[in-house]
């Protein structure tokens, strides 16, 4: 071990804000050493240095981690819910590529289309030079996502194709795209909306997506969480995938109290042709078959007013009105 006045003339060798010395018992104390200058050459670079560093963390702190102070100025997206989810939150001028089956808000018409959801051509995405590609996690996003990786283009995945995931899922899209203050804002109007309606007993209902071949909306699925939600006994509720397709015989069977069928001219022929079908029913017979928008198919801003029309249905058939 050295000896402690070796210490201290190495301490007062290395220079430094201080140096040591001995007093009394031979315990160092450390104090301030003169400069002929404010700052000697070393002390001025660490100073500096830390100066640096913590500019950059102030900086990193203060930038939204998915763009850098302003949002992407050519955003794709390859969903019709991330379309209506974008111009939300104030990016519809910032769209410069969207899906056909892109149709709302209706001013988005006009846009330039890059092909289906499930079929995108990603020669048009390319051709659009987008900043970002917004994809959803269902069907093949996450593999067209890995694509589109691979080309070198940033995407965004959404993950709120559940109920209980869609507000959480809306604010992290508002970070990744550098708006998060709208999209708090429509995160906790949607949140507000998902309050459970208490009710004595549920009501056993059918919500027809599709109703030749009838397609019923089964679990795991957004609207089965939705009428959970509102009060509801889902006779699909069973069923091994979230969009089960469900015979006539099984409908009569299980006998919904409450059919739900979608809105809209493509749909009116084929749901009276279905209903003819389960004429033997109390439900039809009755009248207990309330049509709805799209509002809930797509997991976007309009979720409150789906979730509003689901127990319009609901508080009509519990007072015994036709819907």
């Amino acid at each position: 071990m050295k000896p402690l006045q070796t210490l201290n003339t190495e301490a007062r060798r290395h220079g430094g804000f201080h140096h040591a010395t001995s007093v009394g018992n031979g315990v160092p104390v450390w104090k301030a050493s003169p400069y002929t200058g404010l700052f000697r050459h070393d002390t001025l670079c660490s100073v500096s240095l830390c100066l640096c560093v913590s500019l950059f963390f102030i900086v990193c702190l203060a930038v939204p981690p998915g763009w850098a102070g302003e949002p992407p100025k050519r955003i794709v997206s390859l969903a019709p819910s991330l379309t209506e989810l974008a111009c939300a939150l104030g990016l519809e001028n910032n769209l410069v590529g969207v899906t056909t089956f892109c149709d709302r808000p209706a001013s988005i018409k006009g846009k330039p289309t890059v092909g289906g959801p499930a079929n995108p051509s990603l020669e048009a995405v390319l051709n659009l030079k987008p900043d970002v590609v917004l994809v959803d996690e269902e069907g093949i996003g996450s593999k067209l996502a890995q694509r589109l990786q691979k080309l070198g283009i940033k995407t965004v995945t959404f993950h709120g194709s559940r109920l209980d995931k869609l507000a959480p899922a809306i604010r992290q899209l508002g970070t990744d795209l550098g708006v998060p203050q709208p999209a708090n804002q429509l995160a906790s109007r949607i949140e507000q909306s998902l309050k459970p309606l208490k009710a004595a007993t549920s009501v056993k209902t059918m919500f027809v997506i599709w109703p030749d071949p009838l397609v019923a909306a089964g679990p795991g699925s957004m609207l089965d969480d939705a009428m959970r939600l509102s009060g509801m006994s889902n006779i699909a509720g069973d069923a091994r995938s979230g969009y089960p397709r469900l015979s006539l015989e099984a409908v009569i069977t299980r006998s919904p109290q409450l059919i739900i069928v979608g809105q809209g001219e493509k749909l009116a022929v084929p749901v009276k042709r279905m209903l003819t079908h389960l004429n033997s029913l109390d439900t039809v017979k009755q009248g207990r078959v309330c049509a709805v928008s799209d509002a809930l198919y797509r997991p976007g801003p309009r979720i409150p007013e789906g979730i509003a029309e689901l127990r319009h249905c609901l508080e009509l058939v519990r007072k015994g009105q036709r819907p």
